[in-house]
């Protein structure tokens, strides 16, 4: 009984990774998609005399449905991932396994790190701008007193 619980625990793993790369070549796939048919949609508006609108109106329509694709593959992959950590089959600890590649995958700490900067950046361009108006304040002030 033992032998056949590892059976079919390898080929449940196995049918889960098997999903796990049909989704990435889903993903794969929808993001070319989300490139070339946009492209498709603006050629046929140009190369024909019929209103520009209904070519844009696809445009717009495809890239919504396009995306609303690419986010159900993620959410159905993740949410697998999800009942293989519960069913204890997946340590809660270990990272998801990502839909396009490993690199673009970033931790929280990251992206915290990445907005920290971005708002002492924006916190010290509102200095510099704030001291080179009161410098050009000065200046037109001493230009009146000149005159």
């Amino acid at each position: 009984m033992g032998k056949e619980k590892e059976i079919v625990y390898e080929k449940f793993l196995s049918l889960q990774q098997g999903i796990h790369q049909k989704n990435q070549k889903k993903i794969r796939v929808g993001l070319k998609i989300n490139i070339l048919l946009p492209l498709v949609f603006l050629v046929i508006s140009f190369i024909t005399e019929r209103s520009k609108l209904v070519f844009l109106v696809l445009w717009i329509v495809s890239l919504f449905g396009i995306a609303f694709y690419l986010l159900y593959v993620e959410y159905m992959d993740f949410k697998l991932q999800e009942q293989l950590q519960e069913l204890g089959i997946m340590e809660k600890e270990a990272e998801a396994q990502a839909l396009i590649g490993e690199g673009v995958i970033q931790s929280i700490d990251e992206i915290n790190n990445a907005r920290n900067e971005m708002v002492k950046d924006i916190k010290d361009l509102r200095k510099e701008i704030k001291s080179d108006i009161q410098t050009m304040g000065d200046k037109l002030k001493k230009d009146e007193k000149r005159h």
